[in-house]
């Protein structure tokens, strides 16, 4: 018996370092495969600015608010790929991969429907990864203008995913953004819902088609679209806006929980160790 509980103890604890040396690991390996630079997407020179690059643009000081949003727009169209196929589920890491957080790793195969091909909430690890869909592009911009105090709001259209921007305060003034397509149209929501027609002129001075561009306008039509309550991904998807910061809280807290039982029963010994020895030197004496 004593054998066995001394076995399960040393699997518990380098089941315990495994995964915390997992961890570690996981802190040196880009989400970002750099071929994506390379791969066909569903746009024209989709991606053409570097991780790097996009930073720099996000990092800029926001001293006239308009010009930020705009040049934020862009960049996140410039430097997040439109790609979401199911033959790059591994390559692109849509499958949150082992290394990164094997919690959502396995919850891809527990389940897939909701994990397997997983949108981040944190738009830093979005952008390393570097691929997304609209709702994704959507994500990214609305969680860096909530971090520098820009009032946004993701909007849900009925096939398509944008946000809506506070662009000035007084007198109020709201822009919907669409930094899938790196579109801008200067009005809110609620005055294009009931005027779709106006968003044709800023979708065809970015080049794109008529065909494409009449879809667009059927999406923005009031019917089906939801503009959230809350800002950034807390009003799009509470329950990854919630569940993720525990899954990476949890990928840390586990394997120190292994590992600390073994860790204190290896001191405890040591010291009766050596509290026997000093006992049989008295003994001796």
């Amino acid at each position: 018996m004593k054998v066995f509980l001394n076995l399960a103890e040393k699997c518990v604890f380098y089941l315990g370092l495994f995964l915390f040396a997992i961890n570690i690991l996981g802190l040196f390996i880009p989400l970002r495969n750099e071929s994506i630079y390379q791969q066909r997407t569903g746009f024209a020179d989709d991606i053409i600015l570097t991780e790097q690059e996009l930073y720099h643009q996000i990092n800029q000081p926001v001293i006239e608010k308009k010009e930020y949003i705009t040049n934020l727009n862009k960049a996140v169209n410039q430097g997040i790929a439109h790609y979401w196929r199911d033959e790059g589920i591994n390559k692109y890491n849509m499958r949150v991969p082992f290394y990164e957080n094997y919690l959502l790793f396995i919850a891809s195969y527990l389940n897939p429907e909701e994990y397997l091909k997983y949108e981040f909430v944190n738009y830093r690890r979005a952008v390393e990864r570097g691929i997304g869909l609209c709702s994704q592009h959507a994500i990214i911009v609305s969680e860096i203008l909530k971090e520098r105090s820009v009032s946004s709001f993701i909007i849900g259209l009925s096939g398509h995913v944008v946000l809506r921007a506070q662009v000035a305060e007084n007198p109020d003034e709201w822009w919907v953004l669409d930094p899938d397509y790196g579109v801008i149209i200067p009005y809110d929501i609620y005055f294009i819902e009931g005027n779709p027609p106006i968003i044709r002129t800023f979708y065809a001075q970015a080049g794109y088609g008529p065909k494409r561009i009449s879809k667009l306008e059927k999406i923005y039509e009031k019917e089906g679209n939801v503009v959230g309550h809350e800002q950034g991904v807390e009003g799009y998807n509470v329950k990854n806006y919630e569940d993720e910061p525990i899954f990476y809280l949890y990928k840390w807290m586990i394997p120190s929980i292994l590992m600390i039982p073994s860790i204190f029963l290896l001191i405890m010994r040591k010291r009766n160790v050596a509290h026997h020895r000093k006992w049989s030197g008295y003994q001796g004496g």
